[in-house]
């Protein structure tokens, strides 16, 4: 336990910790001193930011809202639910809106299905809990880290039977329901399900601790955590993925699992310190102070926004989706929504391609492509799809970087992270490999193409990522000596291998550079509406978000 001091760019009392289970996973990426101040919830930041989004930003809102209605009684059809959160609907896309009723419709005839296999199984049906359960540890002086008041919740549906001795949660998921989660994360979900209280969050004061029901019931005899597919209505009882025990658990089997696996998760989240750049910096509260991200003015070459909105996160796989389509972009990279179109061979391939280099690529130590034997086969690739991808790979050898006796320090796959305060975005670029030659930063991104590339004046504007490459190089934000730095692309085909590179220390290569990503930049960061509107030449068939677009359907049907 570690004494606590606001940071910099901060102010506040320090006395309210409301901590989330999904701050206790393992596997949770990000910045363990964003992680502490987030559940800080009476702690904020100096110069605060807007929340206010043009769109609805969280997938499950509506679905949530429909569910509660309908559960609880106050809406007797999906479209009297519909009617009565036109608040929440309003700020939706109509996809969104298709999803979230198809999704809403789907759980409640799984929940059904459930509930109805229950009968004569000496096992008792359990009904919408009206209040969320939080669990408190109230202190009458602060601790150690500044603290008096600890609140533990969880996200989903919550139920309980009628005689109070059941309690259950059914998490959601946006595609098919899971098996598995880790189990500190259910002994978390459990904890709190077992101690926790009735009680509501005031809407606009989270930074106030929760209002507690006055006469709360008394704790359960057992619990039981689910999950819940929206895209295939099933609900699933989960199990522990270390144990594979299910996550139906008494008193006692709860208090010991929270002891051995979540208690020193909690120490770890409250007391974190170290600072990590990322995309979850555009929700920092210390960002303007934290010396862990590079601040690059003007980098997305865009006008600082003229009306209060909150920070994003952008990379080019965001800036493409919404050149292609601006309801793509948010459907699929905001929202996050299923997808509902099976990935095309030159996807597939691509994929399997960098995946067996990035793993070859990941030590310098390892030997070069060329001695090593092409794999039997590569994952999800059919039979017949095979032949290309190994032309592709044989022809790397040619290329391969671990030939080069000067590089070292590789990273594949390597994420950088760069704030731009002019825009107020946080610019996350996810490059190919990264290495060092001679004092020089060197970015490869590979691409595979069953087709030539066209002249090499066009590959900024084919593939944007290395105009933003070229602009974080000339800006320092990947270190090394510009003079001996490089973008390189490398083109693979199932004949031959091409590689160009791009010099960031050459003002007319610089200058080309921002011209393209300004050509993405400019509308994504004006864009408000996020309307169907594919860009001309675009085809719907491969969009992810076809199945609740009914301008792709139309588009998609009259071409036949």
């Amino acid at each position: 336990m570690q004494p606590w001091v606001n940071p910099p760019g901060t102010v506040g009392a320090g006395r309210l910790a409301r901590i989330p289970v999904r701050h206790l996973r393992d596997e949770e990426p990000g910045c363990p001193m964003n992680r502490a101040l987030s559940v800080r919830r009476d702690v904020f930041a100096v110069d605060r930011v807007s929340s206010k989004t043009p769109r609805e930003d969280f997938p499950f809102a509506l679905a949530q809202e429909l569910l509660d209605q309908l559960e609880s009684g106050a809406a007797q059809s999906i479209e009297e639910a519909l009617e009565r959160c036109r608040g929440t609907r309003s700020r939706c896309l109509p996809q969104h809106v298709a999803w979230s009723t198809a999704a809403a419709e789907r759980y409640l005839d799984a929940r059904r299905r459930d509930q109805e296999s229950r009968n004569g199984a000496n096992f008792p049906r359990t009904f919408c809990a009206p209040d969320a359960w939080v669990a408190f540890r109230t202190l009458e002086e602060p601790d150690v880290r500044g603290i008096t008041d600890y609140e533990r919740s969880v996200w989903g549906r919550q139920y309980v039977s009628g005689d109070g001795t059941l309690r259950e949660l059914v998490i959601p998921a946006k595609g098919n329901a899971k098996e598995r989660l880790p189990l500190p994360e259910l002994a978390a979900v459990a904890f709190v399900l077992y101690y926790g209280i009735p009680a509501r969050i005031p809407s606009f004061k989270h930074q106030s601790p929760a209002l507690r029901h006055p006469a709360p019931p008394p704790r359960p005899e057992r619990v039981r955590v689910y999950s819940a597919g929206l895209t295939e209505g099933r609900i699933r009882l989960l199990r522990a993925t270390e144990t594979d025990a299910f996550a139906d658990w008494s008193a006692e089997e709860i208090r010991d699992l929270h002891e051995q696996h979540v208690v020193p998760r909690l120490g770890r989240v409250l007391d974190g310190r170290e600072r990590i750049a990322g995309a979850h910096c555009a929700g920092c509260k210390v960002l303007s102070e934290c010396s862990a991200i590079p601040r690059v003015p003007a980098l997305l070459v865009v006008p600082p926004p003229t009306r209060p909105r909150k920070r994003r996160t952008v990379s080019v796989s965001d800036l493409r989706a919404h050149h292609d389509c601006p309801a793509r972009y948010h459907l699929t990279r905001v929202l996050k929504l299923p997808n509902s179109v099976r990935e095309n061979e030159a996807v597939r391939r691509g994929r399997a391609v960098d995946s067996w280099l990035n793993a070859r690529h990941a030590s310098a130590d390892a030997p070069a492509c060329h001695e090593v034997p092409l794999p039997p086969h590569l994952p999800g690739l059919a039979e017949d799809e095979l032949a290309s991808a190994l032309g592709m790979l044989r022809a790397h050898r040619a290329r391969c970087p671990l030939d080069n006796p000067a590089a070292t320090q590789f990273r594949p796959q390597y994420r950088v992270a760069a704030h731009d305060p002019q825009s107020d975005v946080v610019v996350i670029a996810s490059c190919d490999l990264v290495y060092e030659e001679r004092g020089g930063v060197v970015v490869r991104e590979t691409k595979t193409s069953a087709f030539p590339p066209g002249g090499r004046s066009v590959l900024l504007e084919k593939y944007p990522q290395l105009a933003l490459a070229v602009l974080l190089l000339a800006a320092g934000v990947l270190g090394g000596d510009l003079r001996r730095s490089r973008v390189e692309l490398e083109l693979l085909r199932p004949d031959g291998v091409a590689l160009e590179e791009f010099d960031p220390g050459d003002e007319a290569t610089v200058e080309h550079a921002r011209n393209v990503l300004a050509s993405y930049t400019v509308p994504w960061s004006a864009e408000t509406r996020y309307d169907a509107a594919p860009r001309p030449g675009y085809d719907c068939t491969d969009c992810e978000a076809l199945s609740w677009c009914g301008t792709g359907k139309e588009r998609v049907a009259a071409a036949g």
